[in-house]
């Protein structure tokens, strides 16, 4: 299982807004100074706010004082928001079950094995969102 550096681009995005806003009282950051101090190409910082912005969790303005806030406090941005904002809502763990059971002389066995399995891989799952749904940007900053 693998997410796109998107991702976590997307957590490093929305940290650093949020820090230097409140460390320096900034109202809107640079997307250059963004990619300057966090070494993400600025093309990739614009898709990533655009995701962000989209899912209400950056606003922008334009202009010569323009750029990138939060467009809520922290505390009530998750990190399963921006997980959602940048890799969607689809099931992380799927089970290959294309293939032919009756080659199997126990096909009872594999079928349940296949079941079993993916309980397991639910249960991972859903515990991984349980945790970044309890995290939030302040939580770790």
């Amino acid at each position: 299982m693998a997410f796109s550096i998107a991702f976590s681009q997307a957590l490093e995005i929305a940290a650093y807004v949020g820090i230097k806003s409140d460390e320096e009282r900034y109202d809107y950051l640079s997307i250059d100074k963004i990619s300057e101090k966090l070494n993400i190409p600025v093309p990739s910082i614009k898709r990533i706010s655009s995701l962000l912005k989209r899912t209400g969790i950056l606003s922008s303005k334009t202009g010569i004082y323009g750029g990138l806030r939060l467009a809520k406090p922290a505390s009530q941005i998750t990190f399963y928001d921006i997980l959602v904002a940048t890799e969607g809502t689809n099931q992380l763990f799927k089970v290959h079950e294309d293939f032919d059971v009756t080659a199997f002389q126990d096909h009872n066995k594999v079928k349940n094995w296949l079941q079993e399995s993916s309980k397991i891989l639910n249960e991972a799952e859903d515990a991984m969102v349980a945790v970044l749904k309890k995290t939030s940007l302040d939580d770790v900053g």
